[in-house]
């Protein structure tokens, strides 16, 4: 694809959503940054064009006609109640937008997923014993996004599997690989992530494939106690 390009950008308040708004518009692209409930001005990216919508209620298709590429950097928390019961953004979601995207005539779209969708070789026994089992039900989820994206005739999609997020700076020292893990990359930085999804839809790269990126980090970020403290401040934020 060329530059200056016109994205639409599906959950750009979040942190990966955020991000990618602002690497974007660095690069001079034109962006949608689409959002359920808007960012305090004060927080928007400058030069980005914010339209409010409903992925699971709103007709979508006047919102992204006209767009180059579709990226959606929607994502659902783990916390207990999405635990047991996870809002259908990547099931529900995404049929909404490949409906969308039929209509507008766009066939480019990339998404996040998670790495711990399959195995993953390395890694940490106790993250595979006791994180994986308590996000079964998001991960059957993003399966099933992912399935969708197969099964969808002209579709060029990515589907970037990241390792667990951790909001630190970008490093452009992410490992990319098909579909695992590399070695030693458990965390995935949000930034780190944007850029890939960026670049993928950019450059042309990683079409029909999903590619697993992450990050070897410091021990105290990656060990068990960082992992505990961070599932407990998100639990402690949603029961607010």
């Amino acid at each position: 694809m060329t530059d200056n390009l016109t994205l639409a950008v599906f959950g750009a308040g979040g942190k990966t959503g955020t991000l990618l708004l602002e690497q974007a518009k660095r690069r001079g692209h034109h962006v949608r940054g689409l959002e359920h409930h808007l960012p305090d001005p004060a927080k928007r990216i400058e030069g980005a064009h914010y339209i409010q919508c409903d992925v699971l209620e709103d007709d979508l298709a006047d919102a992204i006609r006209g767009c180059d590429a579709v990226i959606s950097t929607l994502g659902v928390s783990f916390t207990p109640s999405t635990a047991i019961d996870p809002p259908p953004l990547y099931t529900e979601g995404t049929r909404r937008i490949l409906e969308a995207m039929r209509r507008a005539d766009i066939d480019r779209i990339a998404v996040i997923s998670a790495a711990f969708v399959d195995q993953q070789p390395g890694m940490p026994s106790w993250f595979r014993l006791t994180v994986v089992p308590a996000l079964a039900n998001i991960l059957e989820h993003m399966r099933v996004m992912e399935g969708m994206l197969e099964a969808e005739q002209g579709l060029r999609w990515t589907a970037a599997r990241p390792g667990w997020l951790i909001n630190l700076p970008y490093s452009g020292e992410a490992r990319v690989k098909a579909r695992t893990l590399s070695a030693d990359c458990f965390r995935c930085r949000h930034a780190d992530l944007a850029a890939l999804l960026l670049d993928s839809v950019v450059s042309g790269r990683w079409i029909n494939e999903k590619p697993a990126i992450g990050k070897p980090e410091a021990d105290d970020l990656e060990g068990l106690l960082a992992l505990r403290e961070e599932l407990e401040s998100l639990f402690a934020s949603s029961s607010r």
